[in-house]
């Protein structure tokens, strides 16, 4: 008896749920119906704003219609330009990303993507050579994997020269304070970053001076002995100084660590630190 009672209340509830499905599809139909309206007005209006935004609501609730898709990627393409030309650059280059994924893609909007991305690259790289480097790796950060996928590796290549120059540039006027003109003016000239190159040049006039003064009183830039020299192959010991000053070590360090891997001492002799066997 107790299940024949259950009966009736499972077939209430069974109708009550047919009746939810039934509302919630006509609810779901009309909503498409409104959202088709209202992609093809934006389209009429070149709206294309509001054609992308509709569009893409559209398209998570079924499988666009030829027309349909084809309206979506002509709005995308127009929005993305707009936004390319009043400088909302990752915008643009979103909305291409999502463009050249769709099967709408022609070979023009992956063409249209790289070359935006390398613009976008170069404006970064341009930024960071006017010593704005923050600004670089932000403007980098807007490229996504897809489109750089070296821009980790680019950033982190940014960074470490940018450290490596400010080292160089703190190391020289360390050397100065010092009146080790010669060892000044090495670590002056390895500078290779144009906005580190401009912050120097006071200093650089400077240690030039002091090392022609020196040159003129017959000391060369071992100091008092022209025989004392470095005799550890120079271009190999530059070398292994920049390596060990990307892999953290300050510049007065990573000099120590490279002579001593090339079997030498640091002696100081007059004006000058010099690597010898």
């Amino acid at each position: 008896m107790a299940h024949l009672s259950l009966l009736p209340r499972l077939l209430r509830l069974m109708a009550a749920v047919g009746t939810m499905v039934l509302m919630l599809g006509a609810a779901v139909h009309g909503w498409k119906h409104q959202l088709t309206q209202r992609l093809g007005h934006a389209v009429t209006e070149q709206d294309y704003g509001t054609c992308v935004t509709v569009g893409e609501q559209l398209a998570r609730l079924e499988s666009l219609e030829l027309v349909k898709a084809e309206q979506l990627a002509h709005c995308r393409r127009a929005l993305a330009s707009h936004l390319w030309i009043e400088g909302e650059s990752k915008g643009a280059l979103d909305l291409m990303e999502r463009l050249i994924h769709s099967p709408q893609m022609v070979p023009a909007d992956q063409l249209q993507l790289s070359q935006w991305v390398r613009q976008h690259r170069d404006r970064a790289v341009e930024s960071y050579r006017r010593g704005h480097l923050s600004t670089a790796v932000a403007l980098l950060l807007q490229l996504s994997e897809q489109q750089e996928p070296q821009r980790d590796t680019l950033i982190e290549s940014l960074q470490v020269r940018w450290n490596l120059n400010r080292q160089l540039h703190e190391r020289a006027v360390g050397l100065r304070a010092e009146q080790r003109w010669w060892e000044a003016l090495d670590t002056i000239n390895r500078l290779d970053h144009p906005w580190w190159r401009v912050q120097a040049q006071p200093i650089q006039d400077e240690i030039l001076q002091a090392t022609q003064a020196l040159t003129s009183q017959g000391l060369d830039r071992d100091g008092h002995n022209s025989n004392i020299r470095h005799n550890v192959p120079i271009a190999e010991l530059d070398r292994r100084v920049r390596l060990h000053v990307t892999r953290g070590m300050d510049d007065w360090r990573a000099y120590v660590q490279a002579c001593h891997e090339l079997g030498g001492m640091v002696a100081e002799y007059g004006p000058e630190s010099v690597c010898r066997r």
